[in-house]
This record gives C-alpha cells, sequence and structure tokens, in this order.
C-alpha cells in the first residue's frame, strides 16, 4: 500500500517538475517571439524578405548537432518546425499585415 502512496507522490513531484518546464519553455519561446519581432523591424526597414531559407536550414544543422537525446531527430525537427513557422507568421504579419 506505501509503495503505491510513494509511487503516487513520486510521478506527483515529476509532473509538477514537467509543469515548471513547460512554463520555462513557454517563457523562453515568448522571449524568442520578440527577438524575432526585433528582426522583422529590422528587415523591414531595408527591404529585406521576412523568409531566409537558408537560416533556417543553418539551425536545423546546428540543432542535429546539439541533439544528445532522448528527443529523437524527426522530433526536434518536427518541434522547430513549428516554431519557425510561427516565427514566419510574425515577421510576415508585422512586415505586411497579412496573417
Amino acid at each position: 500500500m506505501s509503495d503505491t502512496r510513494e509511487n503516487k507522490s513520486d510521478i506527483k513531484r515529476l509532473r509538477k517538475q514537467i509543469d515548471d518546464l513547460d512554463d520555462d519553455i513557454l517563457r523562453l519561446l515568448n522571449r524568442r517571439m520578440l527577438l524575432v519581432q526585433e528582426i522583422a523591424a529590422l528587415k523591414h526597414q531595408t527591404g529585406k524578405d521576412p523568409l531566409d531559407l537558408d537560416r533556417e536550414q543553418s539551425i536545423f544543422r546546428r540543432l542535429a548537432r546539439e541533439n544528445q537525446g532522448p528527443l529523437a531527430w524527426g522530433a526536434v525537427k518536427k518541434i522547430f518546425g513549428e516554431i519557425l513557422a510561427a516565427s514566419r507568421d510574425i515577421q510576415t504579419y508585422l512586415t505586411t499585415g497579412d496573417q
């Protein structure tokens, strides 16, 4: 009986750690998007296209080198693909007003 109680306590503690990490990830993503907004403003001032495929490929190459797992590369690529898509959306909206 106590094993079950300890197990539930461990799960609760681990889930709290996950919740805290999720909060950190959200804060970091929003910080990243603030930087994206600054880049969008600079690109707009210089007339540069918000889409920079070379930069995106460079990000993916760097992340592939940095990933130590256990997150599989396919999952990393999907997650950061979504992050980059959100970044493009912000830049496009800020430079053209389109969503």
